[in-house]
């Protein structure tokens, strides 16, 4: 048998060092590919603005101003992880063009479009969430050979056909801020629709349109209501749209 020769090694504590580095180098890398998948890039869009006041149009406090200051304090509430832009910070008009091609632009995860219900078909405590079905959309102002009618979904222009894509997600969107703005007690009704809806179509990315609020044409809100409003609403749906954020990982 030939005895084992000893080979000189390392000094002491080498060794351990270097495992020490790499395993602390192996949680600063999963640390930093963590953190952007879990954040978000979220749009509100305050409904209407500029010359469209939307409901209550006689009152200090219509549909409009309503939906900014909402759309501020829902910012304001969502957890600083995730990127919220707005698509207006001023009483400005935007068209639906405009509202989809900025979170299209921004290359938003979602985008949430903020209005208010009118009365009779709404309360102070409820809500619906939309998102867009357009199988029943009829484009009567598109002119064909044999004179103006519809075109087939096939013909309409790529821009009115971009949410198609993301349907079923929206939907998964929109029951998800039902089930969370339900279980917080905050409203009586929440319901989920579809309509064909101007404002989401021509977004890539889900997207999904929120009525919460109630305006009455024939009784303007005071400032009382509009602030009671605001501050009923803010928390529950910033904590609606983060949950429905975690349905798009």
């Amino acid at each position: 048998m030939f005895a084992a020769v000893a080979k000189p090694g390392p000094p002491f504590g080498c060794g351990l060092l270097e495992r020490l580095v790499g395993l602390l180098l192996f949680v600063a890398l999963i640390g930093l590919s963590a953190g952007p998948c879990a954040a978000a890039g979220i749009v509100l869009d305050p409904g209407h603005g500029g010359n469209d006041p939307g409901a209550g149009q006689e009152s200090e406090f219509n549909e409009k101003r309503f939906t900014l200051s909402l759309a501020e304090m829902v910012a304001a509430e969502i957890n600083p992880e995730h990127r919220v832009e707005l698509t207006r910070n001023a009483d400005i008009e935007l068209t639906p063009a405009d509202r989809a091609g900025l979170a299209n632009h921004l290359k938003a995860d979602l985008l949430v479009s903020i209005h208010g219900a009118v009365a009779p078909y709404c309360s102070p405590r409820s809500a619906a969430i939309y998102y867009h079905d357009d199988e029943r959309l009829v484009m009567n102002s598109v002119k064909t050979a044999h004179g103006s009618g519809p075109k087939s979904s096939g013909d309409r222009p790529i821009w009115e056909r971009l949410q198609n894509r993301h349907r079923q997600n929206s939907r998964k969107i929109a029951e998800a801020i039902q089930k969370s703005l339900a279980a917080s007690e905050s409203f009586d009704s929440v319901a989920v629709r579809r309509a064909p809806l101007a404002i989401l179509m021509g977004a890539d990315l889900p997207a999904v349109l929120i009525e919460a609020g109630c305006f009455n044409p024939a009784v303007p809100l005071t400032r009382e209501q509009f602030e009671q409003g605001l501050n009923a609403h803010a928390g529950p749906l910033a904590r609606a749209i983060e949950a429905a954020v975690e349905n798009l990982k």
